[in-house]
């Protein structure tokens, strides 16, 4: 493959012309453009992004960490994200983390070791003083939280409205005539299941019905926790007539529950879950879910990293909050009378 300086040589032009046309900096004529644009493409030059990286101090990649990238719900984000940064010709490294926060230090440390301009985070289950580590981890790299954040942060995030989309399944179900509504909530460390739990006490109290504490179970984002808390809530002397489940593999384990039990939804138990699955509507019944704008959630995280990185940003942090859809299928129905 041709040198900068072979192709220079062979147009008889200087070599800091040909580097312009390359990086697309400063000014060259249309028609001198043209000739170099051509020559490059004739000679099949790639340009060495790594050099030119170092020599601007950019290495056009981002990188993106995710806590299960076997979930589509993440799947979908990362696809947001490389979509968007495609279009600036940005290109975006990914690390799954596996919920694990060794994984994640270690990844947050590499990226920020390997300078790439800027990094998003969908935080893994933590501790308080784990999170508070992060800003150490990655010194002057530019972050955004996306889907996930600490409740205090002075980084920018870009999350779901998860109040609101708390409070419309359950004042759905409220609506039906359900009163002992469950909740299958994820662990409380990051805002995602602190403002779900908290949308779902808001829905109780506009309706003026009391908080049952015994119906609020927590589980750890897995089928697992799911399938046992659902178990747990269904032998209860007065199980609910419903549940609002806050994760998409926790409901796909309330589900097998239901099953174990001997129950039918809706007729026994109506259901909502969060984070759309595809086969949603394929289920019988068609599982009414929670939409979470995943892709959307990703390109927008990307957005406001690269206005970051150009200075466009205020000086404190921005949180960002895009709207939850509530999709109604087959698995709600009033509550069935018994006599």
């Amino acid at each position: 493959m041709a040198t900068i300086g072979e192709i220079a040589r062979q147009l008889g032009v200087s070599v800091s012309t040909v580097s312009a046309v390359v990086n697309r900096r400063g000014y060259v004529s249309p028609a001198m453009r043209a000739r170099v644009e051509q020559a490059l493409q004739d000679a099949q030059y790639r340009p060495n992004d790594m050099a030119r990286g170092l020599r601007l101090g950019q290495s056009h990649t981002i990188g993106l960490v995710v806590p299960d990238l076997t979930n589509s719900f993440f799947a979908r984000l990362m696809h947001g994200a490389e979509d968007y940064l495609a279009s600036l010709d940005y290109r975006l490294l990914i690390a799954d983390s596996r919920e694990e926060w060794d994984r994640q230090r270690e990844y947050l440390i590499s990226f920020a070791g390997r300078k790439t301009d800027g990094i998003l985070l969908v935080p893994c289950r933590s501790t308080d003083g784990q999170i508070a580590t992060i800003p150490q981890l990655i010194g002057n790299t530019p972050l955004v939280y996306v889907d996930r954040s600490p409740s205090k942060s002075d980084i920018d995030s870009v999350l779901a409205d998860n109040v609101g989309a708390g409070y419309a399944a359950t004042d759905h179900l409220l609506e039906l005539g359900h009163r002992r509504i469950a909740i299958l909530s994820e662990p409380l460390d990051l805002l995602n299941g602190t403002d779900r739990l908290e949308g779902y006490k808001k829905a109780l109290r506009a309706r003026r019905v009391a908080l049952d504490r015994k119906l609020i179970r927590f589980g750890s984002d897995t089928e697992d926790s799911g399938y046992w808390g659902g178990l747990d809530l269904f032998k209860r002397p007065a199980p609910p007539t419903a549940v609002v489940v806050c994760n998409n593999l926790m409901t796909l384990g309330l589900l097998s529950a239901l099953r174990d039990a001997k129950l039918e939804c809706p007729r026994d138990v109506s259901v909502i879950g969060f984070d759309d699955f595809e086969w949603c509507p394929h289920l019988s019944p068609p599982l009414s879910m929670v939409r979470v704008p995943a892709a959307e959630l990703g390109a927008s995280a990307a957005k406001a990293l690269m206005k970051r990185l150009r200075g466009a940003n205020s000086e404190s942090a921005e949180s960002i909050l895009l709207p939850a859809e509530l999709i109604l299928r087959k698995s709600t129905a009033s509550p069935r009378q018994r006599g």
